[in-house]
């Protein structure tokens, strides 16, 4: 892992990503800048990812034809971010449940 990734928690990071996606419109971002780093530095005409914003959007509103239509990568990138969010959800939970339910137990003693 990048040093620069060592501190970002990818569970915060999945969940804006995912967030965005689902929130923003096709319109909004047709208006908004190009988010291409290949094509902004070796002014390409396309590059194998674009589409893939606008293709995640489509695939988190159901228009999957679309999300195909946009970039095939979608058939990949978002399923594959929909089970790195399931795991790090599930690793959260087993991280945090024990501690709160042993937190409870211990409260119930106390007052009981």
């Amino acid at each position: 892992m990048p040093p620069f990734a060592r501190r970002l928690p990818r569970l915060a990071v999945l969940l804006a990503v995912l967030g965005f996606v689902s929130l923003a419109s096709a319109p909004a971002l047709e208006r908004g800048p190009t988010l291409c780093l290949w094509r902004w530095l070796f002014h390409l005409s396309a590059c194998p990812a674009c589409g893939s914003t606008r293709a995640l959007e489509a695939f988190f509103h159901g228009r999957w034809a679309e999300a195909w239509a946009f970039n095939h990568n979608v058939a990949v990138t978002a399923p594959a971010l929909l089970l790195l969010l399931a795991r790090d959800l599930h690793s959260a939970a087993a991280r945090y449940l024990p501690r709160a339910t042993s937190a409870a137990r211990r409260l119930r003693q106390r007052a009981g």
